[in-house]
């Protein structure tokens, strides 16, 4: 008798966030046994209520530091996919770099935290000693459920070039990635460009009714040129997921500093939309984090309006139209004015000497900066005017750049990306992104818009965290600025 619902589709759906919540659920469990070992040894006891009525303070305070540290490290976000000792290196420095801020938080407040020293210093070896213990239990026992195949989605693997078989071995290779190959499907080799013909097409719709089929993954090195339009139409005919693999991805990755792609997808075509909940946390945790970061750098704010009023003349702030597509609706961008007055005007006579390509109009000694404007963008200083355009809801903390309108006038066939720049207005513009923690003006316009797509796919909270966590070494050391 068939049961009128299964969990198991869900389930495999949001594998990746369902290992997530257990991540972080068996690592406070982890954070409360610890604590009790600890209360064991030096009090002497294990009854609950004596330890957290002398210790539920520092308790609390650590438990919740050490989470969004191994929030920030991404240890939840990897922990879908990595093996053991890549969890447990990502913990590692997560426990490293946040435990002298716990030391230095809980000597400060000593008394209000009841602090002891000798317990805490058993509390702190515990941890990792149980996280690992526990841990390798649980990895050893997932693997019943990998070779189960139980959280693994039925794929069809379309693909001529090289890159196809390094995809297929790397799945093979890697079960936790989530991808079981049902069919392979190669392409003419010797037309790529050609793309996917009428016979591959048909063979795709028969293996659709032939099994319960969750995604397509195409590896091309023409993925980008608008030649899948017919797959795309028979996946959303279908309600399947289409990811495409795209051969920059291990380069644009390695400077980015992620560690959650394993050298598979970075781009799915057509995405189901963020839920309500989901934009509704995203809105809240903007609204807070923009009037947090205003009330702190208010001093910075001061300080900078009068800098650039004392060096030149014209407003403190520029405004410009900028949006995320060509086609999508322009807001109005803040930022601290960091070139002389007119300067747009100059811009034609500067074309040539553009050092991005693209869309992207960069100069790295570009003649209109003021003195105030090179520091200023150097650290970033100028973006801070965004956080009013977060707070008006026109922005987000973390999202794909948007670009000034006229900018879009720069986008050639040569970089195959006509028909997907559109997919970023898929979210709202963002103050820090991928490309921000990448390089920024090191990259060009092509690699900006992989990195966005790869962020509108995966996008959740903790991986809006880490980003922001990122961005903070990147300001402060200048990283690809000019």
């Amino acid at each position: 008798m068939d049961l009128p619902y299964s969990p198991r589709p869900f389930l495999q759906r949001h594998w990746r966030t369902v290992v997530a919540l257990f991540g972080i659920g068996l690592d406070v469990f982890i954070l409360a046994l610890s604590f009790f070992l600890a209360g064991g040894i030096y009090l002497q006891t294990h009854r609950v209520e004596n330890l957290l009525h002398a210790y539920g303070t520092l308790f609390t305070f650590s438990g919740v530091a050490y989470m969004v540290a191994f929030t920030i490290f991404g240890v939840y976000r990897s922990l879908w996919y990595s093996s053991l000792r890549s969890q447990v290196h990502c913990a590692g420095r997560a426990y490293i770099w946040s435990t002298p801020i716990i030391l230095s938080v809980v000597f400060l407040f000593a008394r209000n935290l009841s602090f002891r020293p000798s317990f805490f210093a058993l509390f702190l070896i515990s941890f990792p000693t149980v996280y690992l213990c526990v841990w390798s239990v649980v990895r050893t026992s997932s693997e019943t459920l990998r070779h189960s195949r139980f959280g693994r989605a039925n794929t069809i693997a379309i693909g001529s070039d090289p890159d196809f078989d390094r995809l297929l071995k790397r799945v093979e290779n890697h079960p936790e990635l989530g991808y079981n190959v049902v069919s392979v499907l190669r392409t003419n080799e010797s037309t790529p460009k050609a793309g996917v013909d009428h016979e591959d097409v048909r063979k795709v719709e028969r293996l659709l009714t032939e099994n319960a089929i969750d995604q397509i993954v195409f590896s091309s090195s023409y993925q980008l040129n608008g030649s899948f339009r017919r797959l795309e139409q028979i996946c959303r005919d279908n309600q399947i997921a289409m990811r495409i693999v795209s051969p920059e991805s291990d380069l644009l990755f390695t400077k980015a500093g992620l560690r959650d792609i394993g050298g598979l997808p970075i781009f799915t075509p057509e995405r189901v939309r963020l839920r309500i909940l989901k934009k509704i946390i995203k809105r809240a945790f903007d609204i807070a984090g923009s009037i947090f970061a205003l009330i702190i750098l208010s001093p910075i704010f001061v300080a900078v309006a009068a800098a650039i009023k004392i060096e030149s003349q014209g407003p403190v702030f520029f405004k410009q139209r900028r949006s995320l597509g060509p086609d999508d609706k322009p807001f109005k961008f803040f930022k601290f004015r960091s070139m002389r007055r007119g300067a747009h005007s100059e811009r034609d006579f500067l074309n040539e000497s553009n050092d991005s390509s693209g869309a992207l109009f960069k100069i790295k000694n570009d003649p209109r900066v003021t003195r105030v404007g090179r520091f200023i963008r150097k650290y970033s200083i100028d973006e801070v005017p965004q956080l009013f355009n977060v707070l008006k809801g026109e922005m987000s903390l973390v999202g794909p750049r948007p670009l000034p309108v006229s900018d879009y006038r720069g986008i050639v066939k040569e970089d195959h990306l006509e028909g997907y720049v559109e997919r970023r207005t898929q979210v709202k513009p963002g103050m820090t992104g991928l490309w921000q923690i990448s390089g920024r003006s090191d990259l060009g316009f092509r690699e900006m818009v992989l990195l966005d797509l790869y962020y509108i796919e995966n996008q959740t909270l903790l991986f809006d965290i880490e980003i922001l966590a990122q961005t903070v070494p990147t300001v402060l050391f200048g990283k690809g600025a000019y």
